[in-house]
């Protein structure tokens, strides 16, 4: 039987991005994201390496900056490899394949794969739906009885 590996992270991203170019000519473009979980004395913050290629380099290079609150899926990977100065270093790394900016302009335009790119939608529409993102986020928050 094959197994599952899945990872579904919502955070927010902690420092700007950076893109290089792999050895195929495609983009590889890491994000660097933290997740808050627990309150009070029970609060953690768990940092995560995310690594897009291809289109969604392309758009997380494009439209995701430090500050910029993701959602993001993907898989786990571990990698392995040799620094210079010979010694094995590991990493572990969430390869994601889709991404989706929330309460931003652009949050309503899922990017996955080969999805449209996010600036053929006009100012105005940008401006209205980050207002309605805006007014969602506001009711959610003051709706304490949410049950979940």
């Amino acid at each position: 039987m094959k197994g599952v590996n899945k990872v579904i992270v919502l955070g927010r991203v902690w420092k700007e991005p950076t893109t290089r170019m792999a050895n195929n000519g495609n983009k590889v473009t890491q994000v660097d994201m933290v997740t808050e979980s627990g309150t009070g004395d029970y609060a953690k913050a768990d940092w995560h390496k995310v690594v897009f290629y291809g289109r969604p380099a392309e758009i997380a290079e494009q439209y995701v900056g430090k500050g910029t609150n993701l959602y993001v899926e993907g898989r786990i990977n571990y990698r392995k490899w040799q620094a210079k100065d010979g010694t094995d270093r590991y990493t572990t790394e969430i390869i994601g394949n889709i991404l989706q900016m929330v309460n931003s302009p652009d949050a309503y335009k899922e990017v996955e794969g080969g999805s449209e790119h996010k600036s053929n939608s006009s100012p105005q529409i940008r401006k209205e739906m980050s207002s309605l993102a805006d007014q969602v986020g506001e009711k959610i928050e003051a709706n304490d009885d949410v049950p979940f």
